[in-house]
């Protein structure tokens, strides 16, 4: 590394990105552990933005799995800024004020990444709403003390305690097969929509739960940028739906001790590059 690019990153590291983080210091995001408290006791619905959804939102391309849409964005945006007096909570990630406990891939990446969109993002965040962590369901992989995963995991699991669940998701994410993620749930029942820019096919998902998932049950969304929209939308006709993406892969990666995006056998594993997506038995 030259002399200036190391004291490039010096000046970002101490100067400009604690300043952007500081833009967000005003902003209510509860931790982890507190925002699950926070669902568990309001029985809210859950719309979860990372940096896939705020891309998309801000016109960029997506991840591999959501191509760019320009309604998905003008959705996103909505389910961002609403204000409604419905049961349902928006979440955003912790690190855009905090990275503390990161591992330093993912300390650099929300580094940067709030440095880079620190003035795009705040005009559509408010310091009078309550946001939870985004990051509630990625209990694992990101962290260098890793000694809180198995507290996050049981309160988790308090979501669905003795519920009946409906899991809705890609065709290739098999979300809790193969393990005992959701033995604890009272009966579970699936819809299964496209593994890939699955907002495509956003109405048919959205009419078949409301035809076919009675408002008692709860609905469980792992179901990439999709989940964002359909938690909100399902909110407001009185659902209890919640975006737990990911979670499922998370939890292989500490059954396994992985510290890195690793695939995970017969399932969709995005973050793992190329062989995560494509390694599965259809």
């Amino acid at each position: 590394m030259s002399i200036i690019k190391f004291l490039r990153r010096q000046f970002d590291k101490f100067i400009r990105i604690p300043l952007a983080q500081h833009k967000f210091s005003k902003l209510n995001i509860l931790s982890s552990e507190a925002s699950i408290k926070y669902i568990i006791e309001n029985k809210c619905s859950v719309s979860r933005f990372g940096d896939g959804e705020f891309d998309i939102m801000l016109g960029r391309n997506g991840n591999t799995f959501q191509k760019a849409n320009p309604h998905l964005a003008a959705k996103l945006r909505q389910v961002l800024t609403s204000n409604e007096g419905i049961n349902h909570v928006v979440g955003i990630p912790y690190p855009l004020k905090s990275r503390h406990n990161l591992r330093p891939s993912s300390r650099d990446f929300w580094g940067y990444y709030t440095l880079t969109n620190c003035d795009k993002l705040l005009p559509l965040l408010s310091s009078h709403k309550t946001y939870v962590d985004t990051q509630l369901s990625r209990f694992y992989i990101i962290y260098k003390d890793k000694s809180h995963c198995v507290r996050q995991l049981h309160l988790l699991k308090q979501i669905w305690e003795n519920r009946d669940i409906v899991i809705v998701e890609g065709i290739k994410s098999r979300t809790g097969v193969g393990n005992d993620l959701y033995d604890n749930a009272k009966s579970i029942q699936r819809i299964l929509g496209p593994a890939t820019n699955a907002f495509d096919k956003y109405d048919e998902m959205f009419n078949a739960i409301i035809k076919f998932v009675p408002k008692t049950k709860l609905v469980i969304l792992c179901y990439g940028m999709c989940a964002t929209v359909l938690a909100y939308d399902l909110a407001k006709l009185g659902y209890q739906a919640v975006d737990l993406g990911h979670l499922d892969i998370e939890y292989e990666w500490m059954k396994m001790g992985a510290t890195e995006n690793v695939p995970v056998k017969g399932k969709f594993t995005n973050e793992a590059g190329e062989r995560g997506r494509n390694d599965i038995d259809d």
